[in-house]
């Protein structure tokens, strides 16, 4: 099985050559291959530029922007992984995930159309100039002004849109069918070339029995406006393939990963028996607000505790004697420390002291330490409710890698090493 921890290393300076300074053909350089699938290099720059930590990508050094590539690009081959694995099992064809694609395609069609009627609504040139008149010289009043003027002529355009869209489509409800005995077949809408039943608005499965019928009619209302808005999208030319393909390859790796996780974890038991094994997820541990002065030798940490014993300050001393940089500056005020976060010997001190107790001098390889507990919080043990989540991800997080490893030997991984074209010609140049 390919060793992840040396592929990864060895593939970091190779990833971080293939990114935007290159030419465009370089976006056309496969980085990856899964099975027969080629991951390219403008795959991996479009999964970093829409990551979390892109805004700050640029402000990292090299060996941080290569490790950051090759952890992305890792994440590609898991997900395309993950992704041939459903579809060899099959998933891809079943009702839930055509559905949850159909529901896709009408949300990107309704948005469709809305963008556009919204991009047709503008401030008349008589009403912004009697905006600015009434505004004059704050700009941010100006600009609320208008946005409230464009959100109230969308809301116009678009009630005006949905009424003439029912009635070029002959659209009938039939509500009063909303009551107890309603068959998931039961049409509740009807126009040209759509309807909607109750099994279309209410998982049947999941209700036994008829819920609130308000609720079943604002359903019947949403769902109903969806339909009509994305068909007239349709009508209007709107094309949302691209979209659609890309939401259903994200979607597949998470379908092959929650089968597996059924696998893996078959029921509530299993969570709390792995709980019940690493209770430390979730342990809080409890913390001190340190104080501490750090001096070279015994007999200078022997007589400053003297002095400090008679009356004098620890904190004003340790901002005049403290060798630990960080605490002269914040003059022996070490915030909170995390119980267990700290050196072996000061922590079995913390342990004894009391609050606003001095503590004997303790030496580590740092110095000869003085300590005080200004205030401590108590540690606690938090109950399997509050961290069920967090238990089911690190039991997944547990099995995922031997499973990407069986998938690899299914469908085999090759990494290709990038070499920008300027690197080229020189060396060809030598």
């Amino acid at each position: 099985m390919w060793n992840r921890k040396a592929s990864l290393a060895g593939m970091f300076w190779a990833v971080a050559l293939i990114f935007s300074s290159f030419p465009t053909s370089a976006a056309d350089q496969v980085v990856a291959t899964v099975g027969d699938e080629a991951i390219y290099a403008r795959e991996l720059e479009g999964a970093i530029a829409s990551s979390p930590f892109y805004t700050q990508f640029n402000t990292l050094g090299e060996d941080e922007q290569a490790s950051l590539r090759g952890d992305m690009l890792h994440r590609l081959v898991s997900a395309r992984l993950l992704a041939r694995e459903a579809r060899r099992l099959g998933l891809d064809k079943t009702s839930a995930f055509k559905r949850e694609l159909e529901n896709f395609r009408l949300g990107l069609l309704y948005r469709s159309y809305m963008d556009k009627l919204r991009e047709s609504v503008s401030v008349p040139d008589e009403a912004l100039a009697a905006m600015k008149q009434q505004y004059k010289g704050d700009a941010d009043a100006l600009e609320a002004a208008k946005a409230a003027y464009l959100s109230s002529q969308f809301r116009e355009r678009k009630l005006a849109a949905l009424r003439q869209m029912q009635i070029d489509s002959h659209l009938q409800f039939f509500e009063s069918r909303i009551r107890p005995g309603i068959k998931s077949g039961t049409v509740l809408m009807q126009a040209d070339g759509v309807r909607v039943t109750y099994g279309d608005i209410v998982d049947t499965g999941k209700w036994g029995k008829l819920p609130n019928p308000e609720w079943v009619s604002e359903q019947l209302q949403n769902r109903s406006e969806l339909l009509l808005v994305a068909r007239y999208a349709e009508r209007a030319g709107a094309k949302v393939d691209e979209q659609l393909k890309r939401y259903g390859d994200e979607a597949l790796p998470a379908l092959a990963l929650a089968k597996k996780t059924q696998e893996w974890i078959p029921n509530e038991q299993a969570k709390r028996n792995w709980y019940k094994d690493h209770p430390e997820i979730g342990r809080i541990p409890a913390s001190y607000h340190v104080g501490q002065l750090v001096v070279a030798s015994r007999a200078e940490a022997e007589a400053l505790r003297a002095r400090i014993v008679k009356g004098e300050s620890l904190f004003t001393l340790a901002g005049g004697y403290s060798i630990d940089p960080a605490g002269r500056q914040q003059n022996g005020d070490m915030g909170w420390l995390p119980e267990g976060r700290g050196m072996p010997e000061l922590q079995q001190v913390l342990d004894t002291l009391k609050d606003d107790e001095l503590s004997g001098v303790i030496e580590t390889r740092s110095g000869y330490h003085l300590l005080m507990v200004l205030e401590r919080r108590i540690g606690r043990q938090k109950p399997f409710a509050e961290v069920r989540e967090r238990v089911q991800q690190r039991m997944v997080n547990q099995q995922l890698p031997a499973y990407l490893g069986e998938l690899e030997k299914r469908y085999p991984v090759s990494w290709n090493v990038m070499i920008p074209p300027a690197a080229t010609q020189s060396a060809v140049a030598r």
